[in-house]
């Protein structure tokens, strides 16, 4: 049991590895292309595009075909996707690949969690743990891996990539060998499934999600204009892989208190964030990312998705679906917004205006709407 736990967190984690393995080099890609700011957030928003019709349309096809199929073609698509960056570096495959690599994270992360609950004998709370802890290291550990590299080996391909895909591809052969799952039935096209109290973490991890988005798709340019392009990895697995850090701690903590707990963090973090972002004060921009970290990938992440795949019973895949709709939606369209409005009002008063939403938002979601009724549960 703990060797297919292990397989199915390892197969997550080379996905999400792959997802922003070329962030660092995205400034690089878009200067050869002659692409601004606006481009470049629609070239990371491509991999919204591949991701939102897989959980939309094919949120519960893993009740149909089964849960390994599902999980082996979205890995390969990531394969895939990293693949094609490496035999041809710059903007026109990376094009490809983002929509590939959303059309992975759309089939796998979803799944897996549904894979891993049911091998644990539907022990939701723990196959939530593994996943948060998997995905958190993993979306921020890409970028990280990849800016490490570039400091010894200035490459178009570095060899990241290919340690990557070495990863995924041991995943695959592993991934094999596990046993099929009863599928469950129903349609091939089912819609993402939201039961009663599975909104409010919705709206939360869309928003937390956001400020992550913003630090792949925006935050670079802005380091790039004070010289501090290598940095933009770290600061991308900070704001993902500081949430791994604090999830012991959150599992202890009541799901409403945990979210409110995310909120404040996630505010107080983007204010540094932003501040070291405009100043070119790298210490400011790195504990700022590491702060809203543990809101966007600790509190509330790891309080929601334990949450929502709780709540999912018998429909668990289309509501875990459902939850990764609304943090991808946050993920995808402020980037694109603010990286459009940084080309006509700048990099930092787009931030800025960005930051009062947060607020305005902030205050909606802990004095207006209602907490959802399992909150006293722990997560």
């Amino acid at each position: 049991m703990r060797l297919r736990a292990i397989t199915i967190s390892l197969t997550i984690l080379a996905v999400t590895l792959s997802v922003n393995l070329e962030v660092p080099l995205y400034q690089t890609y878009a200067r050869a292309a002659g692409y601004s700011n606006g481009l470049t957030a629609i070239v990371f928003a491509l991999y919204i595009a591949g991701l939102l019709p897989v959980l939309i349309l094919f949120g519960g096809i893993s009740d149909r075909i089964g849960r390994k199929p599902v999980l082996l073609i979205g890995l390969s698509a990531t394969l895939l996707a990293t693949a094609l960056v490496m035999i041809s570096p710059g903007v026109n495959s990376l094009l490809v690949a983002r929509i590939l690599q959303g059309v992975g994270v759309g089939l796998s992360v979803g799944t897996g969690t549904v894979y891993l609950t049911e091998l644990l004998q539907n022990d939701a709370k723990r196959a939530a743990n593994y996943i948060a802890t998997t995905t958190s290291l993993g979306f921020g550990g890409g970028a990280l891996l990849t800016s490490i590299v570039l400091l010894f080996q200035q490459s178009l391909v570095p060899f990241s990539f290919w340690l990557i895909v070495m990863l995924g591809a041991s995943c695959l052969v592993l991934v094999t060998r596990l046993p099929q799952n009863k599928a469950v039935g129903g349609m091939v096209l089912r819609w993402p499934s939201f039961p009663p109290g599975a909104i409010r973490p919705g709206i939360a991890i869309g928003l937390a999600w956001a400020v992550t988005g913003l630090v792949i798709a925006v935050i670079p340019a802005q380091l790039a204009k004070n010289n501090l392009t290598a940095w933009s990895g770290l600061a991308l697995f900070l704001v993902n892989g500081s949430g791994a850090l604090v999830q012991p701690l959150a599992r202890r903590i009541e799901a409403e208190t945990a979210l409110k707990i995310g909120f404040v963090l996630l505010l107080s973090g983007y204010a540094l964030l932003v501040t070291g972002a405009g100043t070119g004060q790298l210490g400011l921009l790195l504990g700022g990312a590491a702060i809203a970290g543990t809101a966007c990938y600790g509190f509330t992440y790891l309080g929601g998705l334990a949450e929502i795949n709780r709540l999912g019973g018998q429909q668990r895949a289309r509501t875990v679906s459902g939850f990764f709709l609304c943090a991808y939606l946050g993920f995808g369209l402020p980037s694109v917004l603010i990286g459009f409005l940084a080309d006509s009002l700048g990099i930092i008063n787009a931030l800025i205006g960005f930051g009062m939403v947060l607020l305005i938002a902030s205050l909606v979601f802990n004095f207006w709407m209602r907490p959802v009724k399992a909150a006293r549960q722990e997560i």
